[in-house]
Formats: C-alpha cells, sequence, structure tokens
C-alpha cells in the first residue's frame, strides 16, 4: 500500500543517512512511495467517480427511476398490441393477413357499436315546440311499412353556417336574389323506445316523422309516414 511504500522509503532513508543502504535503492523506494500515492489518488477518484454515478440510495436514484421509467413505457407499448373495444359491436373492414405490420395512427379495421344513434335533419322553422323527450315516429327503407317509436334525446345547439374564418380579411357576406332563401336545416338525435333493430346496417336510411301532440295531427303524421314508406320502398 502506499502507506507501507512510505514507511519503507523513510527507513531507507534513515539507513541511507548512516550509510546502511546505497544511493540507488534509497531513490528506487522513494521512486515506489511516489507511485504509490499516485495510485490512492486515482483510486480515490475512481471511487469518487463511482458513488457520484450510482446516485443516492433507495427509490430516489437516478438509475432506479430511469430504468422505472424504461419498464412503464415497455408496458405501455406492450398494451398498444392488444385491440380492446370501448364498446360492443360488430368488427368489420378487416383486410389484415399474417405479417401485415400496423403503423401508428393508421386504422385497420372499423368496428360498429351495437348502440342505435339516429339522425334526423329538420327545417329550422319545423322544430318550433320541439325538445328533448318530444316523440317521434321512425320508418326504415330496409324495412317498409314498419313503424318505430322514438323520444328525441338531443339537439344540435348549431349548424357551422353560422361560423365564419378569422382570417384577418373582411367579412364576405353570402349574395342571393332569391325572394324567399333556403331553409335552414337543424340536426336532431332520437332515441328508440325499447326496440332493437338489429338486421340493419350502420348507416342505413329511413324517415323520422316528429308526432304533435294534437291527437288528429298525429292520426295524420302517422299516415304520412306510411304513405312515404311505401313510395320509399317503391322506388
Amino acid at each position: 500500500s502506499a502507506q507501507q511504500r512510505n514507511s519503507e522509503a523513510k527507513r531507507l532513508d534513515a539507513l541511507y543517512a548512516s550509510r546502511g543502504v546505497s544511493q540507488q535503492l534509497t531513490d528506487q523506494a522513494q521512486s515506489d512511495a511516489v507511485t504509490a500515492e499516485a495510485n490512492l489518488l486515482a483510486a480515490k477518484a475512481r471511487l469518487t467517480k463511482l458513488v457520484v454515478s450510482r446516485g443516492r440510495n433507495g427509490e430516489d436514484n437516478l438509475k432506479v427511476r430511469q430504468a422505472q421509467n424504461r419498464l412503464a413505457q415497455a408496458e405501455l407499448n406492450l398494451s398498444y398490441t392488444q385491440i380492446r373495444a370501448d364498446q360492443n359491436g360488430v368488427v368489420t373492414n378487416l383486410q389484415l393477413e399474417v405479417g401485415s405490420f400496423a403503423t401508428v395512427g393508421q386504422p385497420l379495421l372499423a368496428v360498429v357499436s351495437e348502440t342505435v344513434d339516429i339522425i334526423a335533419d329538420f327545417r329550422e322553422k319545423s322544430l318550433r315546440g320541439i325538445e328533448p323527450q318530444s316523440t317521434a315516429l321512425i320508418a326504415f327503407d330496409g324495412q317498409p311499412g314498419r313503424l318505430y317509436h322514438a323520444k328525441v334525446s338531443t339537439v344540435d345547439a348549431g349548424v357551422s353556417a353560422g361560423q365564419f374564418d378569422a382570417n384577418g380579411r373582411l367579412a364576405d357576406p353570402q349574395e342571393s336574389v332569391r325572394w324567399v332563401r333556403d331553409a335552414q336545416r337543424l340536426r336532431l338525435h332520437l332515441e328508440l323506445d325499447h326496440q332493437g333493430v338489429y338486421a340493419l346496417p350502420a348507416g342505413a336510411r329511413a324517415t323520422v316523422q316528429l308526432v304533435p301532440n294534437s291527437g288528429l295531427l298525429g292520426f295524420l303524421a302517422k299516415v304520412q309516414i306510411k304513405v312515404i314508406s311505401t313510395l320509399h320502398y317503391i322506388y
């Protein structure tokens, strides 16, 4: 060790003073002592570097946290390899084969939900007095003559025609030479009254008739949608 080399060098210096050893042996001992001291300093520097590189003990250690982050990222990536549907439905347009490569952000299949969402567009003036839970009749083109009872679930708060681009330019009003402008249409969402429609594909078309509260007008509305449903079947 460095301490032993220093002790030996001091002992040889004392002997050299009394002419007990040669100059060469004394110089060699002093050189060995200097080398051992340098090695000791280098070893302490390496130890300090390792201590700094190791960091704190326990969960606060930087390398431990980095390893935990890499593990969490690997587990997240593994979860992406499993396909889960948020709701019950049917998988369609699946065109995958063995060896196909999935690209991030590119859809590979479509899931048609079992939940029936019926959307209908009506003239704005026709929705006077219509609110959620209003009654409606629905006739699907794929099932002509059969009427389904439904309730209005929501009425859209607006349409894109009321929006404009904030592009820093002057307004560009639409010009029209018509005496009577085209009617604006708003969108309704409807829910069936506990009557499932499972034989029709997603996107199937239907005719929606809002039913007035009046008994006579309600009867006429039912006759009207029956006639329209029959005409859709014929044509």
